[in-house]
C-alpha cells in the first residue's frame, strides 16, 4: 500500500473503479463490483471457468505480473485473486491489463 494512502480516500476510490471498468468491460459476465472502503480488490473468477494453476503460471511467466491467488488464503479462495489496488496507477493499470490478458490466454 503507498505510504498515507486510506482506503476510502478519492484516490483509492478511483483505482478500484478503474479496476471495476477495465474488468467489466473485458468480461461482462464477471460483474465485479468494487468493494467499499477498502484496496483489497477480491474478484471472483469462477464464472469464468478458469484454472487457477493456469492463470498464475501465465501472469508471472508471461505478464510479468504477481497477483495473489485466493487459494493463498485458504479453500474458500479457489477462483478469486486478490488484487492490491493500494499502488500508483500505472502499477495498477500493468497489473490489470496482465490479468485481462492472461484470463484470455488461458480460457
Amino acid at each position: 500500500m503507498c505510504v498515507g494512502l486510506r482506503s476510502s480516500s478519492p484516490a483509492v476510490l478511483s483505482l478500484t473503479a478503474h479496476i471495476e471498468q477495465a474488468l467489466n468491460g473485458a468480461f461482462p459476465t464477471l460483474n465485479w463490483q468494487a468493494p467499499p472502503s477498502t484496496y483489497l480488490a477480491w474478484i471472483d473468477l469462477r464464472p469464468l471457468g478458469i484454472d487457477d494453476q493456469k492463470l498464475q503460471h501465465t501472469l508471472i511467466h508471461q505478464e510479468k505480473v504477481a497477483i495473489m491467488p485466493g487459494d493463498t488464503y485458504g479453500a474458500e479462495g479457489r477462483g478469486f485473486v486478490r488484487l492490491n489496488a493500494g499502488c500508483p496507477r500505472l502499477k495498477l493499470e500493468k497489473g490489470v491489463n496482465g490479468l485481462i490478458n492472461a484470463i484470455r490466454t488461458v480460457r
